[in-house]
C-alpha cells in the first residue's frame, strides 16, 4: 500500500503519529513491533518498525509505515523485510556475556543503551549480538558485537537530522570501497 498526497500542513504532533502508526500495525496482526527510526519529509513521516522476540529487537522483520502530518492518515506500508524474514527464532545461547562484549568497544563511548539484536548481514543469513548505542566526541552510534564468537559485526553512524533519525548500515554501501573505507574510519574511533 503506497499513496502520495501533497500534505500542506504539518498538525499532528510525532508522539500522536507514534500512537496512529503503532494502532494500525496492531489492527492489521503485526504484533511485538517496536520503533526503530522514522524520517520526515514534505509533511509525511515514515518509521522504521522491528520486530521484537523476547525483548531481542530482530532488524531484518522490518516494517515501514507512512503517515500524514495533517491528518494522521495511514499513506502507505513497506512489509518486504517483514514478509520475507518473519519466523519466530530460536533464540541460541549466548556464549559471550555483555561485559565481555563491553569490553571489545573504545573505553570512551559513552554507552547510552545495550540490549541484544538480530541483525542480518551481507549474505543474506542473521546473527545475534550485543547493540550498543554510544556517543562519541558529539557523535552516536550503534556497535553490534556477535553474541557468540565476540566478534565486531558492524559500526553505524546515527545521523540525526531536523527531519529525522537515520542510520549508515555499512553493508549496504553504494560501494565496497565506500563501506570499507567508512568502516576503517568508525572502527579507529570508536574501537
Amino acid at each position: 500500500m503506497n499513496h502520495n498526497r501533497e500534505v500542506s500542513t504539518e498538525v499532528i504532533s510525532q508522539e500522536e503519529i507514534d500512537s496512529i502508526a503503532s494502532k494500525f500495525l496492531e489492527e492489521k496482526g503485526f504484533k511485538n513491533m517496536k520503533k526503530t527510526y522514522f524520517i520526515k519529509n514534505s509533511g509525511i513521516v515514515t518509521i522504521n518498525y522491528a520486530y521484537e522476540q523476547n525483548d531481542v529487537t530482530v532488524y531484518p522483520d522490518l516494517i515501514k509505515v507512512k503517515v500524514a502530518l495533517d491528518n494522521g492518515e495511514i499513506l502507505g506500508i513497506e512489509t518486504t523485510g517483514y514478509l520475507n524474514s518473519h519466523t519466530e527464532r530460536t533464540l541460541s545461547d549466548i556464549k559471550v556475556t555483555k561485559e565481555e562484549a563491553k569490553s571489545k568497544i573504545n573505553k570512551n563511548l559513552q554507552i547510552e543503551s545495550e540490549r541484544l539484536a538480530i541483525i542480518p548481514t551481507e549474505f543474506q543469513t542473521e546473527i545475534m549480538c550485543w547493540e550498543f548505542k554510544g556517543r562519541l566526541d558529539d557523535r552516536e552510534f550503534l556497535v553490534y558485537i556477535n553474541a557468540q564468537t565476540g566478534k565486531e559485526e558492524d559500526i553505524l553512524l546515527i545521523v540525526n537530522t531536523p527531519d529525522g533519525t537515520l542510520t549508515h548500515w555499512s553493508f549496504f554501501p553504494p560501494s565496497p570501497e565506500c563501506s570499507c573505507i567508512l568502516n576503517k574510519k568508525l572502527r579507529k574511533i570508536v574501537m
